[in-house]
């Protein structure tokens, strides 16, 4: 299984007053199986800052996959944290 990418990524309006936490909404397209089938399943993000300055990243995958959780989990994550570093979510 490859994460292909996270697209129509979309901030949720904030609720609380919080400045260190930030929920988006958003598409990961998964692509597996050896004919290459595209999966596309939504997912909720929220990225909130520790005291240190670190990113903390949970994702809450709504829906079903054909793929074992805990490792699409740990895919999403890491490809999150790298455009978090990047700049996308601001």
């Amino acid at each position: 299984m490859k994460l292909k990418s996270i697209k129509n990524i979309r901030k949720k309006e904030a609720n609380s007053l919080l400045y260190y936490r930030s929920d988006y909404l958003a598409e990961a397209v998964f692509e597996y199986g050896k004919v290459s089938k595209e999966e596309e399943i939504p997912i909720g993000i929220t990225i909130e800052k520790n005291a240190l300055g670190e990113a903390l990243v949970s994702v809450k995958i709504d829906g079903h996959i054909n793929y074992p959780m805990l490792n699409a989990m740990k895919i999403l994550k890491e490809e999150i944290l790298k455009m978090q570093s990047d700049g996308i979510f601001s």
